[in-house]
């Protein structure tokens, strides 16, 4: 457990004055009063475990670790808060005693969840190595609540932080800091973008020692003096994520250093120079600098170092970062500033936990830099000032431990580290100096005043909201068209959440870009913000899912007497009957409510049809209509809802389910005794109602086209028995813009389609006159519809899917009116294959250059998804109808989708 220091007092000059010819330098670091913010914010800010935290205990520890300090870290809070007013022990005897009491409970809650960890390392009780030594060095006695009373207000603080410091160099790893949660940072968002291993970094300070040397790849200066200022900032940019310690933004970016400081702690501008010249000579992208002039947020000198010649052309292409200085002034003087020469600079003030402007932290005012004695507008240095937390700050000793500083020294390297990521995702921003800084400045979260103003300036730093698009909807992405030409597509058509989850877990990417000045930057978002399918509800979701049930019948009145047709599974408004014609044929019409497709438009008539006509001897059948093709053609008594053929629900054939709901036709003919063969198609025509949807996803689906499908249908039906009949079925689907249900926001991506070859065995059985058991599986091949180019295609082994479906159906249940249906169903489900995604991506990082990239992915998992359900339909009287149901959902619990369950029932009366 490092020291920590005394936060009071003033920000201390370590280092005299330098020449008067150059004024006065000095590094802005030192010991700050706690008292400049709310440190109760502190605790909040600390309960910020993400992934990527090192550590080999990370995970036996980290759940313990979080339960602790989300339980501890307030009630820590509550006691400075409690603590801070009281006066004499001998006034407030009874609330010393109360506070004893508390402290008390923290040291029982610790124990239990750190004595463990204590234990095995130092193999001594948490008593003898934790709690009894703290006490000890702040002369507190907890059986003595009077000694509580001679600590100072500072000592108070000291005390609590040093409690929260102390627990988590047992915690096997990295410790957490408020100012991650201030600055909207995690280690796993700098994992994720590369942790800045491509990044250099120049730090104009004090030599660096410790662990903190192992990153810093040259070095010069005038000496090896080394008071911990420069291990302590390098530490907030590279300190390693190894599981014990601080945590660096950037902890895989190098650093070139350069001490300007002699012996006695003084620079001079020649120095200075002489540093940034070697830090920019030695490849460093970004500087960041802990030094300048008391009294001054931004000094005239800086103006002298860069604009010579030498510094001028080395610099062109480096960001710096300067920390703004502890005087707690504001600037007033106006600085010559050479724009033509001199580098881009972001000035850095600090805050507080709660994200108030420190007291001691230097600010920009409505000082301007100036062009030619001008103030141009945009040209005040609150243009160009940022802040970032800098009160508390844990950094290294240098020393192998940890310390807590405050000043803007170490508000600046969050920036710094920052940039790093940037340059270390998008390499070739390295050479955008200006658009860097633009990214760091337009990404920050507003402060103060609204808009730039004199204290906050442009506001405080958002290192997620850096790493982001700064504006989604100026995003576009490209792709080629079927001449091979790249063409650009506003990425507005993003919907803001995808449906095809699955997609999404197999890591597929498409990659958006940004333009950022004169260069861009490319994102990698999940391919399912592009797709969309058949399965879109509104925003009412699972009222929409219950009122598909409601409309889902049990179509038997075209399999059985229209007379004695039940009305169980049925909708009460279904009308069928026999139609009388002079040819002597058997020929019979029906009309029923539509299935209703919840985020479609809906047909502006609201029935479905169904017309048979078929010889007097069953020689031969036609039957066509519009309405459930799938369900008419299936033919079994056992598969009648539309959600058996539904891809995403059943499984007795989902090919002809992609197809249903507009024209069909069949043709049946009687070839044997107990054999027919059958011919049919069947077509769906959807288009997306956008009124339901959000204005995100109203835009998004604008852009995407009407969903086409056709299926045709040969079918042999054999008949064993009267109770006992098989079939095989070869079911051809042709989507004409789509890939088993999915289409894309980009017509390009899946522009020609898909086919898929699918054969479908069936078998039903009466087991009695009221029970019946089926049994329907589905094996399709899915391939590309064209072999013209399209972003998205059919790898060239295609997509191997399956389904099936299992129907128990029970009549006359508990009465002659009844009906109960029990089902089992994989809906489909992608066996093997994998698609090919092609698009217009980064090909060479260093340089930004795009061009093609190829990419394949798997669509098949080991994961199976099946539904169970039970219908239950009962007619009460002649006009009235009771319909229950229930679904499970069921998928591993591991898999993209939870386990989902649906219940609900319809009572449904006819006045006649």
């Amino acid at each position: 457990m490092g020291n920590i220091r005394t936060f009071m007092g003033n920000i201390r000059t370590f280092w005299g004055d330098a020449s008067p010819f150059f004024g006065n330098i000095r590094t802005f670091w030192g010991d700050v009063n706690p008292y400049e913010g709310d440190l109760n914010a502190f605790w909040g800010g600390l309960q910020t475990y993400n992934g990527g935290i090192g550590g080999s205990a990370v995970t036996p520890m980290m759940g313990n670790i979080r339960t602790f300090w989300g339980d501890v870290g307030p009630l820590m809070g509550n006691i400075r808060t409690f603590w801070s007013p009281l006066g004499t022990y001998s006034d407030n005897t009874a609330a010393y005693a109360a506070l004893a009491t508390q402290l008390t409970t923290v040291v029982a809650q610790s124990q239990s969840t750190w004595g463990a960890s204590v234990q095995a390392q130092t193999g001594q009780s948490f008593s003898s190595a934790f709690v009894n030594p703290l006490l000890a060095r702040y002369g507190v006695n907890l059986s003595d609540p009077s000694t509580l009373a001679s600590l100072s207000a500072v000592q108070r603080d000291q005390f609590l932080i040093d409690w929260y410091d102390g627990l988590m160099n047992y915690a096997g790893t990295d410790h957490v800091d408020h100012w991650m949660k201030e600055i909207n940072w995690s280690p796993a968002i700098s994992a994720t973008i590369g942790e800045g291993k491509r990044s250099v970094i120049g730090l104009l300070d004090f030599t660096v020692t410790g662990d903190g040397t192992r990153n810093v790849t040259k070095y010069d200066g005038i000496s090896q003096f080394s008071n911990g200022h420069g291990a302590a900032v390098a530490s907030l940019m590279i300190a390693a994520h190894d599981g014990k310690g601080v945590m660096g933004i950037a902890p895989m970016a190098s650093v070139v250093a350069y001490n300007p400081f002699d012996e006695t702690g003084t620079a001079g501008w020649a120095d200075i120079k002489a540093g940034v010249l070697m830090l920019a000579q030695n490849n460093a992208s970004i500087i960041n600098m802990s030094l300048g002039v008391p009294g001054w947020t931004l000094n005239q000198g800086w103006n002298g170092v860069f604009s010579d010649p030498a510094v001028a052309a080395a610099t062109k292409g480096a960001v710096f970062v300067a920390a703004a200085g502890n005087d707690g002034s504001t600037q007033t003087q106006n600085i010559d500033w050479n724009f033509a020469t001199n580098p881009n600079l972001i000035v850095v003030g600090s805050v507080d936990p709660t994200g108030t402007i420190s007291n001691f932290s230097n600010r920009p005012g409505t000082a301007c830099l100036l062009t030619a004695g001008k103030c141009v507008a945009g040209s005040e240095l609150m243009n160009r000032f940022i802040v970032a937390p800098g009160e508390f700050i844990l950094v290294s000793d240098g020393q192998g431990g940890v310390t807590r500083m405050s000043g803007t020294s170490f508000a600046a390297p969050l920036v710094s580290g920052t940039v790093a990521l940037l340059h270390d995702r998008w390499p070739w921003l390295s050479n955008f100096p200006k658009e860097s800084v633009d990214i760091i400045l337009k990404s920050a979260r507003d402060l103060g005043a609204p808009g730039v103003d004199p204290v906050y300036g442009i506001g405080e730093l958002d290192v997620a909201a850096a790493l982001s698009p700064l504006n989604f909807n100026n995003l576009r992405w490209y792709s080629y068209d079927d001449k091979g030409k790249i063409k650009a597509e506003q990425a507005t058509k993003i919907r803001s959440s995808g449906e095809q989850v699955k997609w999404e877990a197999k890591g597929m990417y498409f990659y958006a870009y940004e333009d950022i000045g004169a260069t861009f930057r490319d994102f990698a978002i999940p391919l399912s913000s592009k797709l969309v399918g058949q399965t879109v509800l509104s925003s009412g979701g699972t009222y929409e899912q219950f009122q598909s049930y409601l409309y889902s019948r049990m179509l038997d009145w075209m399999k059985t007497n229209p007379t004695k047709s039940s009305m169980a599974f049925s909708n009460i408004a279904s009308f069928s009957a026999p139609v009388r014609n002079s040819f002597g044929l058997d020929m019979s019409m029906a009309v029923s409510p539509r299935t209703r497709l919840a985020g479609f438009v809906q047909s502006s008539v609201p029935y479905q049809s169904a017309l048979r006509i078929g010889s007097p001897d069953g020689a031969f059948s036609m039957m066509g209509g519009e309405g459930d093709g799938a369900v008419m053609l299936g033919g079994s008594t056992s598969f009648g809802l539309a959600s058996d053929y539904d891809p995403m629900q059943g499984g007795a054939n989902p090919l002809l389910g992609f197809a249903s709901g507009g024209g069909y036709g069949q043709f049946t003919a009687r070839i044997a005794e107990n054999l027919t063969v059958s011919t049919g198609m069947s077509q769906r025509d959807l288009r997306r109602d956008t009124r339901q949807f959000g204005i995100a996803d109203r835009i998004a689906l604008n852009g995407v086209g009407a969903y086409r499908a056709q299926a045709t249908q040969v079918a042999l039906a054999y008949a064993a028995s009267d109770a006992v009949r098989f079939s095989l079925t070869y079911t051809g689907l042709h989507e004409n813009s789509a890939l088993l249900g999915v289409q894309s926001t980009d017509p390009s991506d899946l522009a020609h389609g898909s086919i898929t070859d699918g054969v479908t065995i069936a078998s039903e059985a009466m087991l009695t006159p009221t029970l019946s058991l089926a049994a329907s599986g589905t094996v399709g091949r899915t391939r590309q519809g064209s072999t013209r180019q399209q972003s998205i295609a059919v790898g060239d082994s295609g997509l191997v899917s399956s389904s099936f479906q299992l129907a128990l159906t029970k009549d006359k249940f508990t009465s002659r009116h009844d009906r109960i249906r029990f089902t089992v169903s994989q809906p489909m489900h992608v066996e093997s294959g994998s698609i090919d995604l092609t698009q217009v991506r980064v090909i060479d990082r260093q340089t930004g250059e795009l061009g093609p990239v190829t990419q394949s992915f798997s669509l098949a998992t080991q994961n199976r998804e099946y539904v169970a359900e039970m219908l239950y339909g009962r007619d009460v009287g002649s006009s009235a109808s009771l319909n229950l149901f229930g679904r499970a959902h069921l998928s591993d619990p591991q898999a993209v989708g939870a386990t989902s369950y649906i219940a609900g029932g319809g009572f449904k009366l006819a006045f006649r």
